[in-house]
């Protein structure tokens, strides 16, 4: 298994949260010899006026409808932009077609516009995608950037590869996995063997709490004995006054690990009321890139 076909959304926002998730994938490509489909949603500025309050006169609803069509033609201008410069200076070949990559095994990339809403767009055009990469953003742009994560991981079916910078071409040297016996944990397992195959280290974390039945981590171990991965293993529980997240993330620290991996969203609400969302905790809190999948 590898990942031969990487979605890249980018919002065109005026930070360099484009350009990190870019270039990351990019080196991906270059790694796995991975075309890219770097993703634009324009937003129909019609929608801006669902959002306004009542009393607006016609005039200022079209005030707002002329600010939004501005704010999304210039973050469409920024992203077509930064494709072209990131792709010229990493000498990334750009297609129309499939058909006309330079070689197989080789890195490719092209920029798709689209318009509508990015979490409607992301729900359908993100499932057939190997491998979806965001980089996380704050500020102003938090909302968005998280209801977008969301839609990734939820909808699509397909792991999603989250950053806070660029990541390096050899990413996953030392790959923490997050096991809990859960079917999302176990999807993550599967699609994440393209790093795990050529990791130097990888650690099983068997994540506990008092309603897991047993989760059978040696399982694991043999599972991943069958493609040529040695694994470690340890347990954790959110003991001694920590979260099972704070548990997971000072255990791939210990680790030295540059990349986790995990299922998102396994809990229930009831468990998620009782133990915490774990999902939101790493995502917000994880200093190293995770890819992960519901």
């Amino acid at each position: 298994m590898h990942f031969k076909n990487i979605l890249v959304p980018m919002s065109g926002a005026a930070n360099d949260s484009d350009a990190q998730a870019l270039e990351s994938a990019f080196n991906m490509a270059i790694r796995f010899g991975a075309h890219v489909n770097a993703l634009h949603i324009k937003i129909d500025p019609r929608s801006a006026a669902a959002f306004v309050g009542e009393g607006m006169t016609s005039t200022m609803i079209e005030s707002v409808i002329e600010m939004a069509e501005k704010d999304g033609e210039e973050r469409r201008l920024r992203a077509a932009a930064l494709f072209k410069e990131i792709t010229s200076r990493m000498e990334i070949p750009v297609i129309t077609n499939i058909a006309d990559r330079p070689t197989a095994d080789g890195p490719s990339s092209r920029f798709v516009e689209k318009q509508g809403n990015s979490e409607d767009t992301i729900h359908s055009y993100g499932r057939l995608f190997d491998l979806i990469m965001i980089c996380k953003q704050d500020g102003e742009e938090q909302i968005n950037n998280s209801l977008l994560i969301n839609t990734a991981l939820r909808e699509t079916g397909h792991p999603v590869l989250l950053m806070d910078k660029a990541i390096p071409l050899d990413i996953g040297k030392r790959v923490a996995f997050a096991w809990n016996g859960s079917v999302e944990s176990s999807r993550a397992l599967s699609f994440s063997l393209p790093f795990l195959q050529s990791a130097e280290k990888v650690m099983l974390i068997s994540a506990v709490d008092d309603l897991d039945e047993d989760i059978h981590p040696e399982a694991v171990q043999r599972y991943l004995a069958m493609y040529g991965v040695t694994a470690d293993r340890c347990e954790i529980t959110g003991t001694n006054g920590k979260s099972t997240a704070e548990s997971l993330l000072a255990q791939a620290d210990k680790c030295n690990a540059d990349l986790l991996v995990m299922g998102a969203y396994t809990r229930s609400r009831l468990r998620r009321l009782f133990f915490g969302a774990v999902t939101e905790e790493v995502l917000n809190n994880c200093p190293i890139p995770v890819l992960m999948a519901h």
